[in-house]
């Protein structure tokens, strides 16, 4: 398996890297437990489930997915690529780096970000697969590369971001970033505050703005936002952990097991044993 080894035999697996068609094996299963960003290079045409929606993609291309967002790979045998991940507490070395974290590259109101990549198959498997595979050990060398490798990625994804942003105009540019500072604090807190109210005072709004602003960026209320953002968590935990109904809710921030399960089911249509069981 092509992976950086250096992640295995850790308490807390931080980087790594792996082909598409090796997504469906233990470790591939293992990063849905864990709040990792991804970057996606395809080498072929791939279909690709993301959240709850199936996308299709050309070859060539660099898929940027926030944490939030459960991956999954359609038919993933014959599926050409690679997949290369990492946690915050990994790539969180400076302010910079924080920044372009919480920016619109994997915090927006997109479920995801894509990019024509230009690099031949084989210089990309040389540049970033090699490199990062051979990062074996936590050594600042290692670190040091495996930090550079996907520093290059990003700060490319974070560009065409911005070359986005500036084809929207700045006051539509302005109303994206300030729901973006929502996002981040949503995914930061949601298990100890649900309410619109405490998102609203951390970002200086009223509570009517902040929905005004999810309404004209995200199409939906502040509620529903917080809402859909706790109900998807919830679910990566039902199908992803093997945490009882009741541990669940009380890791997502419930008072009790009854309330949850009338708060999922209010929101997803079912019960929570039901996904358990798919």
């Amino acid at each position: 398996m092509e992976f950086c080894k250096s992640a295995i035999g850790k308490e807390r697996m931080q980087f790594g890297a792996l082909k598409l068609a090796e997504y469906g094996s233990q470790l591939g299963k293992r990063l849905h437990d864990k709040s990792v960003f991804s970057i996606i290079r395809t080498c072929s045409p791939v279909s690709i489930k993301i959240g709850p929606t199936l996308y299709d993609f050309e070859t060539s291309e660099l898929i940027f997915i926030g944490p939030h967002f459960e991956v999954e790979i359609a038919q993933p045998i014959v599926a050409e690529g690679y997949l290369l991940w990492f946690t915050a507490d990994f790539y969180e070395r400076s302010i910079a780096d924080t920044e372009i974290l919480n920016s619109g590259l994997f915090f927006g109101n997109h479920t995801f970000l894509s990019m024509r990549d230009c690099r031949a198959d084989l210089v990309f498997k040389k540049l970033f697969m090699e490199r990062l595979t051979c990062c074996t050990e936590y050594r600042t060398i290692d670190m040091m590369v495996a930090h550079h490798c996907f520093e290059s990625l990003l700060l490319e994804g974070y560009q065409t971001m911005l070359s986005l942003e500036t084809t929207r105009g700045s006051a539509d540019t302005a109303a994206v970033q300030l729901f973006n500072r929502f996002s981040v604090l949503l995914h930061k807190h949601y298990r100890e505050h649900t309410s619109v109210q405490y998102y609203a005072d951390r970002l200086h709004l009223s509570p009517r703005k902040l929905t005004e602003l999810c309404s004209a960026v995200a199409g939906k209320s502040a509620k529903c936002v917080i809402s859909t953002v706790v109900a998807q968590q919830a679910l990566r935990y039902i199908k992803h952990t093997d945490l009882s109904i009741s541990q669940i809710s009380y890791e997502m921030g419930f008072s009790d097991e009854s309330n949850f399960r009338n708060f999922f089911k209010r929101q997803t249509g079912s019960n929570p044993l039901f996904y358990r069981q798919i």
